[in-house]
This record gives structure tokens, sequence and C-alpha cells, in this order.
């Protein structure tokens, strides 16, 4: 009898556990899709700005006001969710806030006619990138809110599923204390202490850690109930992960995001300040990439994509970082990188895409060329936005000089003076 009630009391209860850590799960993810979503939007509408300041192209301005728009619709629908507690309303009222000054100066850099190489323009777009981190900040802020409700409400289901167990385990107790020493032995060891380390992974699991998993032999109810519980757990880890993916991840080429780019521009840019090292900024730009597009489509276009990111990713050394800066542009932070070593690998770069074949059909392939900037902080720019300036200027030279070649910062500024 005491077996009886200890298996069938511990099977509901864990069970109910498991109903209602999914069920929190489930509530979670549904409230952080949508932000992670209008982040990736935020960011990505910030770019058809800084492409127009780099080609001047007017095709940019369209593309932007259509971005414009699905940001505003996708705050509409957040903003029309029923909303459980007020910081949740003001956090995302603070961002839309700073979207939409984001979103005016982006129009006002459009009114520019010339706007390559405007210094103007350049620091309205420092306004804008500004307001769109601003964004993005409060956009963070609630999606730390919500994790952190998540994880108190996974700590009181585990409470109370602490609580039903040392009910269960009150009971048995009194049911066994008429049962041999033996008998008592057998119980304790192979019920109770199961329970306990089950009872430590709902506990550990309420805490918010994730890569916990309960480790008991799977032959009987309780080793069952742990496998279900670990492949929850491995869910919940996974959902994380994706979600972290989507919002640092480019989606086409698998390098990190513009909004990554930043970030870790940044953390490295402190690190060479703290140190006295040199880092080093290549911008790689496909040349005549609209050409290719409507030569051989769209798909073609991504294909170049891929390879070219493929490339990138091979050709440089394990301590780089790649990303995708934008449209056709990527970048490559070199830490500890001179002028010199830089401009090596950058023509190495440049030389293995140009000798790569791209598949565009089963039976036919091109070649494309890229260009490149390049600029090494501190010796070319003493600061974040100061270093991709000088690298975008060096790449508009290259571009301006026949492409299909790398300019490094500091010739150019030999050659203006």
């Amino acid at each position: 009898m005491p077996l009886v009630v200890l298996a069938g009391g511990s099977f509901l209860a864990f069970e109910s556990a498991i109903a209602a850590f999914e069920k929190t799960e489930d509530k979670t993810l549904e409230e952080l899709f949508p932000l992670t979503h209008l982040e990736a939007l935020i960011v990505k509408a910030s770019i058809p700005a800084e492409n127009y300041l780099i080609s001047g192209n007017p095709s940019e301005r369209e593309y932007s006001r259509s971005l414009s728009r699905e940001v505003d619709n996708t705050f509409a629908a957040v903003l029309a969710a029923p909303f459980d507690l007020p910081e949740k309303q003001v956090l995302v009222r603070a961002s839309q806030k700073e979207w939409q000054q984001a979103r005016t100066v982006s129009e006002a850099i459009f009114t520019y006619a010339d706007p390559v190489g405007n210094l103007s323009a350049v620091q309205k777009m420092e306004h804008l990138n500004t307001h769109t981190k601003q964004a993005v900040d409060s956009l963070d802020k609630l999606y730390k809110l919500l994790t952190h409700l998540q994880i108190a409400e996974n700590l009181a289901v585990a409470e109370s599923i602490k609580q039903r167990v040392r009910l269960i385990i009150t009971i048995v107790s009194g049911l066994g204390l008429g049962v041999v020493a033996t008998a008592g032995l057998v119980l304790v060891r192979s019920i109770l202490l199961p329970l306990r380390v089950l009872e430590e992974g709902v506990v550990r699991f309420g805490e918010g850690d994730l890569s916990h998993r309960i480790i008991l032999p799977a032959q009987n109810e309780l080793g069952q109930l742990a496998g279900a519980f670990n492949l929850m757990a491995e869910k919940l880890e996974q959902s994380q992960a994706a979600l972290k993916d989507l919002a640092t991840m480019d989606g086409l080429t698998g390098l990190y995001n513009r909004r990554e780019f930043n970030q870790r521009l940044a953390a490295e840019l402190e690190r060479s300040r703290r140190y006295g090292h040199p880092c080093s900024l290549l911008m790689v730009d496909i040349d005549y990439f609209k050409k290719l597009n409507d030569t051989y489509g769209h798909q073609a276009g991504d294909e170049a994509l891929r390879v070219t990111a493929a490339l990138i990713k091979q050709e440089v050394r394990p301590g780089d970082q790649v990303a995708r800066y934008g449209g056709e542009e990527f970048a490559v932070i070199m830490p500890e990188t001179s002028g010199f070593g830089a401009s090596a690998m950058a023509e190495r770069l440049r030389d293995a895409i140009a000798t790569q074949a791209i598949p565009i059909t089963k039976k036919q392939t091109i070649n494309i060329t890229v260009s490149g900037g390049l600029a090494t902080f501190p010796e070319d720019a003493g600061s974040e936005s100061a270093v991709i300036f000088a690298a975008d200027q060096a790449l508009y030279a290259a571009k301006h000089s026949g492409r299909n070649r790398v300019i490094s910062s500091s010739n150019l500024s030999i050659k203006e003076s």
C-alpha cells in the first residue's frame, strides 16, 4: 500500500509540474518571439539609410519606407495585445518613441541629394544609430523582464511540487512504520532517493538551470518521468538558443547580423584600448551586385552572398569575426591585427573570391569580384564610428578606382595629403 500511494501520488504531482512548466514556456515564447522579430525589423529598417549614404541609390528610400511601415504595424500589433504588467507597456512605448525619432532622422537623410561623403548626413546617421540602439535596448529590457517572470513562475510551481512531494513522503513514512526494517531499507533505496533527485531537478529547473539533467534508471516509472523531464528541459534550452540565434545571426548567410556586429566591434575596440593592441576592420562589397541580380535573378544573388560569406569565414583566422553589414556588404573584425597584416589577409580573401566559381544553375557558373576598404584602430581612427567611417571611405575609393581591389584608409590619407 505505501508503494502504491507513493507511486500514484508522485506520478500525478510531477505530471502536473510538467504541464505547468509547458504552459509557462508556451506563454513566454508567445510574448518573446514578436519582440525578437520587432528588434530585428528595427535594426533592418536603419540599413537603407546607411546604404544610401554609401551608394546614393534613391531606390533605398522606398525600401526604407516599406520597412518603416512594417515596423509601425508590428508595434501596433504588440501594443494591441493585453499587458499583464504596466512595465511591459511602458518599455514597448519607450521603444516605439525612439523608433519614431529614428524614422524621422532616416527620412531626413533621404533629403540629401548627394549624401556620399556628406559630413552632415554622416552625423544624422549617428543620431539614427543612437535612436535605433535605444529602441532595441528598451525591447531588450522587456525581454529580460519576461524571462525573469518566467523563472519566477517556474520557481512558484517548483515550490508547490516540493510541498506535494513532502506530503507524499510524510504519508508514505506513516504507512510504512509497520513494515519490517528490510522493507524500509528497500523503500528508501528504490523510491525516496530517486524522489529527492527528481525534487532537486524540479527546483534547479525552476531556478533557470536548463542545462541540468536528472540521471535515474529508465526501467521504472520514476526513470521514465525523469526522461520526460529531461526532454522538456532540452526543448526549452533549444527554444532559448533559437531565440538567441534569431536576434544575433543573419538568416541567409549564417553570419552575425548588423546589431551583433556593432556590439562585437565596440567590445574589441575597448579591449584594444585597454591592452594597447591594434584592431583592424575590413569592409567588403560585392562588385556589380545589382547587375548580377538583374541578369541572373535574385536566387543567383542569394547564392553569391552565401558563397562569399562561406569563403570569408574559410579564409579568416579563428579569432576574427565576420558579419553581414547590409545588402551585399560584409564586415570582418580582426583583433590584434596591424594594417600590414590586415592588408595581406584582405588581398588573399579578394583573390579567393575572384577565383571561386559560383553555380547559378546545374550547368552554369559565374565569377564575381569584391572591393574592400580597410581601417586600423587606433592608427586610422580613434572610435567605433570613426573606424567604420574610415573603412567605408576606403571602400568607396576602391569602388571608384576600378573595383576588384582593397584600399587601406592609411594609403587613402597619403594620397589625399
